[in-house]
């Protein structure tokens, strides 16, 4: 019986009754031994009605005990719940009307929390008294002045753990800020390794989180990697929202700095460690709402519709919309009369303003709102906020802010593609990627710099690897755009790309870095410095002689010029930047009898800067005493007078300086110098050598053993750019060949190997070699051997010398070399104008033969190696964009959605063939397998025509 009162006893309540006696007297009790909960010593008695009154009585004792014991948990309870907080007063943010605020705004009340409502005239509140914020967000207009003040804002969470634990905890875990992305998270372990749990445990604590070491109702995510574990099964089967994933989860948060789906990672099954190559699922964008472009369109302008008679977002807010908007007319009306209808306040006067709308960032109001601490936003953001009534932090959208008119230095240069991006995501990239001064290219091609993909599993991601183009992840966009600079692709979080993972799911979480854009677009002005001019103290002049002299005047002493090619050595004039004057410096080579510079119109101004302060200029050493400088009028003509006695010597040293074989000596010098320094090596083997153009002085050797230098031969300028082909006159033989050089350039006639510059093509025949071919895209003229026989024989070039006549070959190619130039003058260099022909590695002649053909003729050679998933490129037309300006008219017509492969018929080839077919008609196109022949015969006739002769089956 005593054991089942006990049991009765402990589902009593613990608050006391208001019949509780007083005294265990007074309950009729007396005799009855009492420990705590637990009655002992009642003795047996058949009557039920006197046993009934008996349990009564000693339920009535417990509940009395309990209710007199000092310091117990449920007393001090009661004592605090309607002073837990006391200290806290709070606002609810604008705009966040969700249930669960009013819930927890009722509960810090009820527990002695002061609320601070918001006025009737605006949609703020004051800051002044308050020491929490109670929202869901971020995105109400106060935040940062918030974190200034050091105010809390905390979610709803915050206090209903508060009442369960009886005590204020830290807000930090309760924050809504998206930073904090693992905030929502309780994190426990099973069956990790030490080291593992504490990495996992030290990252979910800073970003927000929490730890339990044992698995109670509170923990959100289990962290295993053996389904097995006893953990696992406790949470599986009694805790159905405890989520049990792989570590790696949290490896890739920490990765990427966001939070992702778990999906992937959860136990029993994670599709994490599959080894299936299929194509995550895009999930839904709802942060890219309203926030996929900067510069809205004309059709997503709100209309003043009775839906939104209700709006009052910007309820108080006195807006200027900037006149860089270019709004038109009746739409900046219909916006005003919105705003004005919702409670705001339209003005002209951006100091009566608190709310900026503008477009760029380089508008002069623009960066007086800003640095007037105004808010500031572009129109997407406005048409937003009106269309959802309610207001958003522009600066938690990239696209919600004004945009740099010029990009982002650094990105002027790219060309960027994306992949695997679709819907809302993929706009809101295209237009960010504009926005950040790249070009954006809806196909990828070689010459594209950056692939932007969401995963990995994609054709275009494969061509990209194979064409070495760098592969990133969304989030190097939006942190280069963020931080306002390129941010550098080392960074593992732009190359990050989780299996089974669609980095879109993430796309549009990252906020603008405020105080980055601040230092670039609005930095706060330096203060003027008032420049004072400094005194002028004349000091004593020197008695002793210097070669360097102070400068006492503000008219300092010009230096004596002396030109450029002059090196600067030991007791040479030396040429010193001085401050310039109104009046001019006559040349040390040019000496004048009259007092200034300016009587002489044969003077050149001076170039040299003029300098704040009074610099030093240094005098060159002469045999008489340096002259002292004084200030005044006197002594500037008494320099004047030693530059004229100097200007001889000066002129001698520089005539001598220009001389092949360096300075005289046949003579004393007048001068400083006595004598040269010794000849470098450079300088001896250079006043050895021979100049090919010009003429050269003779000179005098340094030795009167020595024999004078010969005189250079005079090579007339180069008239004709001439090349050889089909002959074999200088095979082995470089000392012929390099003699025949040296005669024809006495001709005027280079010999060369570029076929890219070509007057002179020299053959025996029409040949399909590669220099032949390749040279006909310059239009050369193309003469027989016979040239070249009588320029070497009779020391003189053919006036007017005959077309190549091979009429056999002719015949056999199927056009007429007289045509064919034609057509490539006409063509210039423009036959492959705008196409991407593909070529195999094994093809005959080899890919770079054929590189240099259709590079030679305008288009473009890419390798075809048949791996699956190339992009390939159609070639261009006058609608696209990037077209050229005119297209050859040689080019078949019809070859818009066609796509060439160049290839040989070896058996690999032909499997490389049928990858090609294939590939072209995924993407919708029409391939043509062809010859060798097909391009060599394009090249010489100047045409693009099609045989069946050439194609491959």
């Amino acid at each position: 019986m005593a054991g089942d009162m006990a049991g009765e006893c402990s589902l009593e309540t613990n608050l006391p009754c208001a019949n509780t006696p007083s005294s265990p007297t007074e309950a009729g009790l007396s005799g009855v031994e009492t420990c705590g909960a637990k009655v002992c010593g009642i003795k047996s008695d058949s009557d039920a009605t006197r046993r009934d009154a008996r349990q009564e009585k000693v339920k009535k004792l417990i509940a009395w005990d309990i209710s007199r014991q000092p310091g117990t948990r449920e007393t001090m309870a009661a004592e605090n719940e309607a002073t837990l907080f006391k200290e806290v007063v709070f606002a609810i943010a604008p705009g966040d009307e969700e249930g669960g605020l009013a819930k927890a705004a009722d509960l810090l009340e009820s527990h002695g929390a002061r609320r601070v409502s918001l006025a009737e005239d605006e949609q703020k509140a004051s800051l002044d008294s308050l020491t929490h914020i109670l929202s869901t967000n971020i995105d109400f207009p106060q935040y940062r002045e918030t974190i200034d003040r050091g105010i809390q804002t905390v979610k709803p969470s915050w206090v209903h753990q508060c009442i369960t634990r009886h005590k204020l905890v830290g807000t930090r875990q309760h924050s809504p800020d998206p930073s904090q992305y693992l905030q929502d998270i309780v994190v426990c372990f099973a069956g990790l390794p030490e080291a593992d749990e504490d990495a996992i445990h030290a990252g979910v604590v800073a970003l927000g989180g929490s730890y339990n070491a044992p698995l109670t109702r509170q923990v959100t995510h289990l962290v295993a990697t053996d389904y097995n574990h006893e953990k696992c099964k406790g949470a599986s089967a009694k805790l159905p929202s405890c989520k049990i994933v792989l570590p790696h989860w949290f490896d890739d948060c920490f990765k990427l700095g966001k939070k992702i789906s778990e999906d992937p990672y959860l136990l029993p099954d994670p599709p994490y460690l599959r080894t299936s190559n299929l194509k995550p699922v895009p999930g839904d964008f709802p942060q890219l709402a309203g926030a996929t472009a900067a510069q809205p369109r004309s059709s997503d302008a709100p209309s003043p519709s009775w839906a939104r008679k209700g709006f009052t977002a910007l309820k108080g807010r006195t807006i200027k919309l900037s006149s860089d908007l270019s709004l038109s007319p009746h739409l900046k009306e219909t916006l005003s009369e919105l705003l004005e209808h919702g409670g705001a306040t339209v003005t002209e006067d951006l100091d009566e303003a608190d709310l900026y709308i503008g477009r760029y960032r380089d508008a002069v109001d623009y960066v007086k709102a800003s640095r007037d601490k105004k808010e500031v936003a572009n129109l997407a953001w406005l048409y937003n906020v009106i269309n959802n009534n309610r207001y958003t932090n522009p600066a938690s959208k990239l696209l919600h802010y004004p945009v740099p008119r010029s990009g982002i230095p650094g990105f002027e240069k790219l060309r960027i593609s994306v992949s695997n991006y679709v819907g809302d995501s993929r706009t809101y990239l295209e237009n960010l990627i504009t926005s950040l001064g790249a070009q954006f290219t809806r196909s990828m091609k070689q010459d594209n710099t950056h692939l932007v993909t969401a995963h990995t599993q994609s054709e275009k991601c494969e061509a990209a690897q194979e064409w070495n183009m760098n592969i990133v992840n969304h989030l190097w966009l939006e942190e280069s755009y963020a931080k306002c600079a390129l941010q550098s692709l080392t960074n593992p979080k732009y190359t990050t790309f989780p299996a089974n993972t669609n980095l879109g799911e993430i796309c549009g979480q990252v906020p603008l870095d405020m105080d980055r854009i601040e230092e670039v677009y609005f930095p706060k002005p330096k203060p003027v410095r008032t420049q004072v001019s400094p005194v002028k103290i004349k000091k004593p002049v020197a008695k002793e002689s210097s070669p360097t002299k102070e400068v006492t005047s503000s008219r300092a002493l010009e230096a004596i010029p002396v030109r450029e090619k002059v090196p600067a050595r030991e007791n040479s004039p030396v040429k010193e930047k001085v401050p310039a004057k109104k009046k001019k410096v006559a040349a040390a080579a040019a000496p004048s009898d009259s007092d200034t510079a300016e009587d002489d119109p044969k003077q050149q101004p001076s170039k040299t800067p003029r300098s704040k302060a009074v610099s030093t200029p240094r005098q060159a050493e002469t045999s008489a005493s340096p002259i002292p400088l004084s200030s005044g009028r006197a002594s500037k003509l008494h320099a004047l007078n030693v530059m004229h006695k100097q200007a001889e010597d000066i002129a001698l040293f520089q005539k001598e300086m220009k001389r092949k074989g360096g300075v005289l000596h046949g003579g004393r010098r007048q001068s400083i110098e006595e004598s040269p320094g010794p000849a470098t090596k450079k300088k001896r083997a250079r006043s050895e050598g021979t100049s090919r153009e010009g003429t050269a002085d003779g000179i005098e050797g340094e030795n009167k053993g020595k024999k004078a230098a010969k005189k250079a031969k005079i090579e007339p300028p180069v008239q004709q750019k001439l090349m050889v082909t089909g002959d074999d006159r200088w095979v082995d033989k470089p000392k012929e060949e390099e003699a025949a050089k040296s005669r024809l350039r006495m001709l005027g006639v280079q010999l060369t190997q570029d076929p890219r510059d070509v007057d002179v093509l020299v053959a025996p025949k029409i040949l399909r070699t590669r220099k032949f071919v390749a040279a006909l895209a310059c239009a050369p003229l193309v003469v027989e051997t016979s040239y070249l026989d009588n320029a070497l024989e009779r020391n003189q070039l053919t006036k007017n010398p005959p077309l190549l006549v091979d009429v056999a070959s002719e015949q056999r190619l199927g056009f007429k070399l007289s045509e064919a130039l034609q057509r490539a003058k006409a063509n210039q260099r423009r036959l492959f104008r705008g196409w991407t022909i593909y070529v195999t590695e094994k093809v005959p002649g080899g890919f770079e033969t054929y590189k240099e053909i259709i590079t030679l003729n305008g288009g473009e050679a890419q390798l075809y190696q048949g791996k699956a998933g190339t992009t390939l490129s159609i070639r261009w037309t006058e609608a696209d964009g990037d077209a050229p300006e005119r297209e050859n008219q040689e080019q078949e017509a019809g070859d818009e959605d066609r796509v060439y492969l160049v290839s040989g018929t070896s058996a690999p080839e032909k499997k490389i063939c049928a990858t090609f077919r294939a590939t072209a008609e995924k993407q919708g196109l029409e391939a043509r397998v062809v010859r060798n022949d097909w391009i060599l015969n394009a090249a010489m006739s100047q045409r693009i025509i099609f045989d069946k002769k050439w194609g491959i089956d």
